[in-house]
């Protein structure tokens, strides 16, 4: 019996249980700075002029709660599937929005991680790359799906068959 297919599970159950984590960091940490901070965000909104300026606010504070709901989400064993799909549709939302404000002349601070940084095309493009790496990491999680369990261990491995294991027989399949 060979031990790659389980170190192979391993390493691969282990790279979702991370980039679930980092996802989900990023989520918590972006939607309440956006949250504790919704006036501000509202603002730096305002130059993508895609919404009614009555709009705009309720979008903050809606988009902000959004995401981080969505990290919360990504980090239940459970229901991961359910905040990987909401990370990637937000991933999805913010790249539209900055590439089409970059094609459109528009340049703005997109008020991420609630940074006050110099509005630049630099800036948007790079904050491009990073939600494109974002999308990338949820459908990472989203297509791969080794088990994982909570509480004993939250996002730990867990066997697939626990009752073959009562002696201590090897089970390669995790």
């Amino acid at each position: 019996m060979s031990l790659a297919p389980n170190l192979h599970q391993k390493i691969l159950l282990w790279s979702v249980v991370l980039a679930r984590v980092f996802l989900g960091g990023i989520f918590l940490y972006a939607g309440t700075t956006k949250a504790s901070a919704s006036e501000e965000f509202a603002l730096a909104l305002v130059p993508f002029t895609l919404l009614p300026e009555a709009w705009i606010g309720t979008f903050a504070v809606v988009l902000a709660w959004t995401e981080i709901a969505a990290g919360l989400l990504v980090l239940l064993p459970r229901i991961h599937r359910l905040g990987s799909t909401v990370i990637l549709l937000l991933a999805l939302l913010f790249i539209g929005v900055l590439t089409w404000a970059l094609s459109n002349g528009i340049i703005v601070s997109c008020g991420c991680f609630g940074s006050d940084d110099p509005p630049s095309a630099t800036a948007m493009q790079t904050a491009i790359l990073r939600d494109i790496g974002i999308a990338c990491a949820a459908v990472f999680t989203l297509v791969f799906r080794p088990k994982t369990v909570a509480v004993s261990g939250i996002l730990l491995p867990s066997m697939e068959n626990d009752g073959a294991r009562k002696k201590d027989v090897p089970n390669p399949r995790w």
